[in-house]
């Protein structure tokens, strides 16, 4: 049976524009490069080193946060020398419209909540150097926390913040392992982006995003929570899934995204499917919660772009099985 758990914050800063900016790439990634920019700035003490191969990355805030860098030997992805990050980035509009304010969030798991002081300090640092090719300047005019479904300042004044934050907890121990059945609308509200046989694909099967789910509440629990039980397929290398719903309903298309990254000197191809689906039939506890779990932490790859930010609702719930 499965064991997971995982403490986050979901923080947000409103910031506020000198004057009004339209912003042609999505928000999420002009302040991607500004925080990194500025992370990497304030926090690298080898600059001649590049993360991974840095004897300080483990508990520099800028490596562990924005590069990941673990041992290859590790449990969770063996092989691989980098892991999710710690932080999703959202904002509360996609669009090119003109606009004067914008509030980002930061949902920060495990241990990186710690980090939130410097990512105050590199919004400030951002807002004075302005973003956006206009160099417009921004200020921070508040930053909350989401608590019970209401906001809480932590703006003490312009520069400092009341870090004094009870971490919420995403848990999921359920022991009856009883299914339930229904109908679950899903809107993707950024480009969801994961790989199926080796590649980036525009069509996938319930049990495809079944298992995309699975990895991403497997992956940043065992990295930044715990993640215990969960049975391998036959093959030993993932969890099986049950069959026991289906895509009814699709409604989806390929969205490209693009981003120049300034420190790779190349544009980076970030697109993924946008749109909605129905799901139907009966899921698992489980294959709940995970579903849940998408909707606070995204899915798929990218997450710190913004990307795989998913919506949920119940259309019809057909009770236990």
């Amino acid at each position: 049976m499965v064991k997971a758990k995982l403490l986050y914050k979901k923080i947000g800063f409103s910031l506020s524009f000198r004057e009004d900016v339209v912003f042609t790439s999505p928000p999420e990634f002009v302040f991607r490069s500004v925080i990194g920019y500025h992370l990497r700035r304030m926090c690298c003490i080898a600059h001649d080193k590049p993360c991974f191969d840095c004897l300080y990355s483990a508990t520099c805030v800028y490596g562990s946060v924005f590069e990941s860098v673990i041992p290859k030997d590790n449990r969770i992805l063996a092989g691989r020398d980098r892991i999710a990050h710690p932080v999703v980035i959202e904002a509360d509009r996609l669009t090119a419209a003109e606009t004067a304010s914008l509030v980002l969030n930061i949902i920060f798991t495990g241990s990186s909540l710690a980090c939130l002081p410097y990512f105050f300090q590199a919004l400030k640092k951002g807002g004075e150097s302005g973003v956006l090719k206009q160099r417009t300047p921004y200020t921070i005019r508040d930053c909350f926390d989401y608590s019970a479904g209401s906001k809480r300042s932590l703006l003490v004044n312009a520069e400092l913040l009341n870090t004094n934050i009870e971490p919420d907890v995403w848990e999921f121990d359920d022991p009856d392992g009883r299914p339930y059945g229904g109908e679950l609308l899903i809107q993707l509200q950024s480009p969801l982006r994961f790989k199926v046989g080796g590649r980036y694909s525009g069509t996938f099967t319930a049990a495809d995003f079944a298992l995309c789910l699975h990895r991403r509440t497997e992956t940043l629990c065992s990295q930044y929570g715990s993640y215990t039980g969960g049975d391998k397929n036959a093959a030993g290398t993932a969890w099986p899934f049950f069959h026991g719903w289906n895509i009814a309903e699709s409604a989806l298309g390929w969205k490209d995204w693009t981003h120049y990254s300034a420190r790779q000197k190349k544009t980076m191809r970030l697109g993924g499917l946008t749109g909605s689906m129905v799901l139907a039939g009966f899921f698992t506890p489980y294959e709940y919660a995970i579903l849940r779990f998408a909707e606070i932490f995204h899915a798929g790859k990218n997450t710190n772009f913004g990307l795989g930010k998913i919506a949920l609702w119940e259309k019809d719930r057909a009770g236990t099985a």
